[in-house]
């Protein structure tokens, strides 16, 4: 064979979409690298289904175009600084019985979303099978693939079955993606597969068998990057996973559950202090690579978690690490994908930023680095974490990022180049509630970007209908005051993104602004800019954002339950509406028909106030309305009706309700005659069996919550539940300060004596308690403050996977502190003999209180 004949081949095999060239691998120590420099790999970023289940068909419902939606929320996450993609693929809708891959709608915005990801620079891991529907959280619609009604059990030893996904992941690997023209096996930015999505094994050693019959089947493809397998779903068969021919592990994290149905509140930094893994001294484990295939703060709308858990990632030496899931922006008005998770840069600006600063810690941090635990590690690093003002801040030499309003100063003003963030600071000034982003092109030219403002109006994580916004999106003209070294007191602004005319002109620093892109220059920074240049992977010209979508008016208002008779009541709501607000007020009864009305002055894009004066205030109940005005008729809440109380015909029996009380030393922390709203039960496997619900007695104000516990024969012979209370400790601030002990009411049910820990935490993770007998007659229990004892935190809602910490001790040496509650913490476990865990459990709670 002549030279040139042989060059030809192997240039031919070389590029051939058919033939695999690796770009990972796994070293012998457990760490994932690339091949062409054999450095670490480390990639942070999310998960993104809009090509397949109810996404797909989501965007259908809605009439947008799937692969624009892909192409702005591709950007969206590029411009996070994300660089990380994992998808899960729903299988039975790109194959069919058979197991062979079949065109479809699916199958092309698969390749469209690679194609996508792989232009702004990600890397992905693919996970090609999926057992199960395609429903959620619609009912399951009709699949051609096979697996679609596939038990997870029937899928590792059905010799049929088998047969079909071999016949699937060799048509699955060799498909050339068109859009790249190169074959998943081959494709260098899919830097690993794992096998399938969250298996359920029973058995181990037909989990090895298992493992090793796809591994053949993927390597006879020519698939040579690493091979992951999920180890944390049924982690009792880690052996025989780590038996098996992988390179690595895939774990999840949801440190406070799932699907809660509304928002959780509270400080859930104690949740992810740290990433437990049971067997990471397992000598076949330590040489596979560690892989987050899925994490979420499920339910949470603070902005400090995902900072924290990049942090229990790298202690806990995982290098990849994707959010799930990332919500597409044509549905993220609705939260429909999966209403407990929430994630979005226009629609949820704090969060989005937060996991920009996470990225950057997962970057930075070596594997195994700790910080030590919470609550000193608030501050690590370039990071700070404010529970208290819901602020995540990245502060580097040249990086300045923040997820709200904050003080701090950049600690190296004249080297900053990059800030992202939401609200104000020491460097930009705003007034809208939408992300915006500062980056340095050049000396004295910047580019800025500015997202509209955002206002969620309904709970994001309730039960979601595409017929329902939970956030709506106003372009606003706000003002911005930028100062920069760098740009000085005297600089243009000219506009970048196609349809923007908005030209702002700067009085010194500040200016007016409308959502898009701007070159910011210095007056004499004379370089040429072509608004196609890219920076960081960004087109200087590119912009997404949604077009307005404000149905009608929305009033959001959740007024206090009860208020102390002669003060002044301060109330404040943020209103929205698709025509220009001319006039909000408060309206109430004032004698027979008359009313007296308040107007409440406008604070920010959305805020308005009022302060109603005490002699206002008449008898036990304040009721009220609150009425906007447009150039329409004015709409009056709560019943979102049109007309003001103020007319003759105005017909509406509600109204918002505060109760005026007296001056008495007494905070109430849980009463069962009210409506218990943050209350949060266990929900793990292996727990206690138990029920519990609102009773009443023959009068409504006998109400109580009773507690039945079939048994404490469990994995971890504790039920505990919460309620959360930091809004009443923050509300009735100066009562608390006054207080001095705990008042227990309730009994021990049918029982003749129950042992009960009733404790506070407080919000920094410490909680003291005390373990208390109530008996059968109902009679309060004084617990003095100073006979609080510091107790465990058990960590609720339970995290997942289940071999999380139950309990955090924190190790922060403070003393009890009535004015840091946040949580009741109540207990049935502590102190009841071994011998006793095989008795029934009984508990009734009336009331709760401070005095």
């Amino acid at each position: 064979m002549k030279i040139n004949e042989l060059i030809v081949i192997i240039f031919f095999l070389g590029t051939f979409p058919g033939i695999s060239q690796s770009s990972t691998y796994v070293d012998d120590e457990g760490v994932f690298r690339w091949v062409k420099d054999h450095s670490e790999i480390r990639l942070f970023g999310a998960n993104y289904t809009l090509p397949f289940a109810h996404g797909f068909r989501a965007i259908n419902y809605i009439g947008e175009d799937h692969k624009k939606a892909i192409d702005d929320d591709v950007y969206h996450m590029a411009r996070l600084g994300l660089d990380a993609f994992r998808i899960h693929v729903w299988d039975a809708e790109i194959s069919d019985v058979q197991g062979n891959l079949i065109p479809s709608a699916q199958l092309d915005l698969l390749d469209y979303t690679l194609f996508k990801m792989k232009e702004r620079g990600f890397k992905t891991i693919v996970t090609p099978f999926k057992v199960g529907d395609n429903g959620y959280p619609e009912k399951p619609f009709p699949a051609p693939g096979f697996s679609a009604a596939l038990s997870k059990p029937e899928t590792y030893s059905d010799e049929t079955i088998l047969l079909k996904q071999e016949r699937y992941f060799t048509q699955f690997l060799n498909h050339i993606n068109p859009y790249t023209g190169i074959a998943y096996k081959n494709d260098p930015d899919i830097i690993a597969l794992e096998i399938n999505n969250e298996p359920q094994h029973d058995h181990g050693e037909i989990a090895t068998k298992y493992i090793n019959r796809m591994v053949e089947v993927i390597r006879r493809t020519g698939f040579e990057n690493p091979i992951f397998y999920n180890v944390s779903e049924r982690s009792e068969f880690i052996d025989a996973y780590c038996k098996a021919n992988i390179q690595g592990c895939t774990f999840q994290w949801y440190p406070t559950g799932l699907v809660y149905n509304k928002e959780l509140k509270g400080n859930y930094l104690p949740n992810v202090d740290v990433y437990n893994i049971p067997f990471k001294d397992n000598k076949d484990f330590k040489n596979k690579a560690r892989a987050i295939y899925e994490f979420d703060p499920a339910d949470v709308a603070t902005s400090y978690l995902y900072p924290a858990m990049a942090r229990s990632f790298r202690e806990a030496k995982f290098q990849f690490a994707a959010q799930f899931a990332y919500e597409p922006l044509a549905l993220s008005y609705a939260n429909t994908e999966y209403q407990t998770h929430y994630l979005n840069l226009v629609y949820t600006p704090s969060k989005a930023i937060s996991l920009m600063i996470a990225s950057q810690i997962f970057h930075e941090m070596s594997g195994g680095q700790s910080f030590g635990r919470y609550p000193q590690n608030k501050k690590f690093g370039n990071t700070r974490l404010d529970t208290d003002r819901d602020i995540s801040e990245y502060n580097s030499h040249d990086k300045f990022y923040y997820t709200n309003s904050t003080e701090s100063e950049p600690v190296a003003v004249s080297e900053i180049k990059h800030i992202a963030g939401v609200g104000t600071s020491s460097v930009v000034k705003y007034s809208g509630t939408g992300a915006y982003f500062l980056d340095k092109i050049d000396s004295g030219i910047w580019r800025l970007e500015v997202l509209p403002d955002v206002l969620w109006v309904n709970d994001p994580f309730k039960k979601p209908s595409l017929s329902k916004a939970v956030a709506v999106i106003k372009w606003n003209e706000q003002w911005m005051d930028i100062n920069i070294e760098d740009l000085g007191a005297d600089f243009s602004i000219v506009p970048l993104n196609d349809g923007n005319t908005y030209e702002p002109n700067a009085s010194l620093t500040q200016f007016n602004v409308v959502p898009g892109t701007y070159l910011l220059r210095k007056k004499d920074a004379d370089k040429e800019i072509k608004s196609s240049q890219v920076l960081r992977g960004i087109q200087l010209n590119e912009y997404v954002a949604p077009r307005e979508n404000i149905d009608r008016v929305y009033v959001v208002h959740q007024p206090e339950k009860k208020e102390v008779e002669n003060r002044d009541i301060q109330l404040t709501a943020k209103v929205v509406a698709p025509n220009k607000i001319s006039k909000v007020e408060v309206v109430w009864p004032s004698g027979y028909h008359k009313t007296a009305n308040y107007e409440m002055s406008k604070k920010d894009a959305f805020t308005y106030s009022v302060s109603i004066p005490k002699e206002q205030i008449k008898g036990g109940t304040f009721s009220y309305y609150i009425v906007v005005h447009t150039d329409k008729k004015p709409i009056t809440f709560p019943n979102t009706i049109e007309g003001s109380p103020e007319d003759w015909d105005f017909i509406s029996e509600d109204k918002y309700e505060i109760q005026i009380v007296n001056n008495d030393p007494v905070v109430v922390l849980f009463d069962a005659n009210e409506n218990i709203e943050n209350t949060i039960w266990p929900r793990q496997w292996k727990a206690v069996n138990y029920k519990g619900r609102i009773t009443s007695g023959k009068f409504l104000s006998d109400k109580k919550l009773s507690l039945y516990i079939d048994d404490l024969n469990a994995e971890i012979p504790d039920m505990t539940f919460k309620i959360w209370i930091g809004d009443k400790i923050k509300k009735w601030q100066e009562m608390v300060m006054g207080t001095n002990k705990l008042i227990v009411t309730g009994s021990s049910g049918d029982k003749e004596i129950q042992k009960v820990q009733i404790a506070l935490q407080l919000t920094n993770g410490n909680v003291f308690g005390k373990i208390v007998e109530m008996k059968n007659t109902p009679k309060p229990i004084e617990v003095k403050f100073n006979e609080l004892q510091k107790v465990p935190q058990v960590l609720l809602p339970r995290p997942y996977p289940v071999f999380q910490p139950y309990w955090f001790e924190s190790n922060d040496e403070g003393q009890f502190d009535a004015s840091k509650i946040e949580a009741l913490q109540i207990s049935v476990g502590p102190g009841i003999p071994t011998e006793n865990h095989s008795e029934n459990q009984q508990l009734e709670l009336q009331k709760i209180y401070l005095e």
